[in-house]
């Protein structure tokens, strides 16, 4: 058997992705509209099926990212000034979340990527709470219809039907409307981690959400389309980032490390702090600064204190 000479560094293992229908693609001239057909949705969903079910190593890191990138979008809907950066901050830095609009939405986020939504439903009213539902009555109600959407014939009937069901009783509450199509899609779906897809996909600061609120609505399908296609991509970036991460395990000599890379695949970002139970602040720094010079996790704030590390 031949031996690697000297000094070469071991082959990184790029993950086996599922291909993605050219016909489906949002770029497509068919789909500058905004609008896409069932047909496209249902072949971008098992696409993406195909991506997740395997449960990756760095889903956890995927899902998160998806869920800040949703909530940044969400939160900037409705006039807010804080970014994606900002809520990564709050995230990294906030154990416990503190109470505000903001932090409901990004909590509310979280949690969908987090599991499965079906066999954590109970939560639902509480989170429906914190978008600003002060009626005693209105959260577990409307929690009930979501539940009701998701059990639709087709994963568009159910998100319109998700959509209509705030609407109805909470008209221009955007930000709940997309998460709770969000929701109500990912339980249908049945994935292990539910994705904002639809949140991702509308790309509009204001208007248009009754276009979701019927499942003949191309610009639904576009919705959708569009939001699995940025999660997709998303997928097969940190795949090849993980791949380079995990092919580092071997080079690192400090106890912990294989932890710390257990708990970067599982995350968004980490801080110092962040790994303080695995290993002591010093060698941490060391350990980053390491990972950072070899490829394997970026400094993800640019500052030169307070630093966050991710894929």
């Amino acid at each position: 058997m031949s031996r690697r000479p000297s000094g070469t560094e071991p082959p990184v293992l790029v993950p086996s992705v599922p291909r993605w229908p050219r016909w489906a693609c949002p770029e497509d001239q068919r789909e500058q509209d905004g609008c896409a057909t069932a047909v496209q949705v249902g072949a971008a969903l098992a696409a993406l099926d195909a991506a997740v079910a395997p449960a990756p190593p760095y889903a956890g890191a995927w899902a998160s990212r998806l869920a800040l990138a949703a909530a940044a979008g969400a939160v900037a809907r409705d006039g807010r000034l804080e970014d994606e950066a900002a809520l990564r901050d709050l995230v990294a830095f906030s154990p416990e979340l503190p109470a505000g609009p903001v932090t409901a939405v990004v909590r509310a986020h979280l949690w969908l990527v987090a599991g499965a939504p079906g066999h954590r439903w109970s939560a639902v009213p509480e989170l429906i709470a914190g978008f600003r539902v002060r009626d005693d009555a209105l959260p577990d109600a409307l929690a009930g219809r979501l539940a009701a959407a998701a059990a639709a014939v087709c994963p568009l009937a159910a998100t319109a039907a998700a959509v209509q069901a705030v609407l109805t009783v909470r008209p221009g509450r955007g930000a709940l409307a997309l998460w709770a199509a969000d929701v109500t899609l990912s339980r249908w779906l049945g994935w292990d981690h539910g994705l904002p897809l639809v949140t991702l996909g509308f790309r509009q600061r204001g208007g248009a959400l009754d276009a979701l609120a019927s499942a003949d609505d191309p610009r639904l399908a576009g919705c959708v389309l569009h939001g699995a296609t940025r999660a997709f991509d998303g997928f097969v970036l940190l795949g090849y980032r993980s791949s380079g991460l995990q092919a580092l395990r071997a080079r690192l000599r400090a106890r912990a490390a294989g932890a710390v890379i257990d708990r970067l695949l599982a995350r968004d970002a980490l801080s110092v702090a962040g790994v303080r139970d695995l290993i002591p602040e010093r060698a941490a720094r060391r350990l980053f600064d390491r990972l950072t010079d070899l490829g394997g996790v970026r400094e993800l704030t640019g500052r030169s204190t307070a630093r966050l590390y991710g894929l």
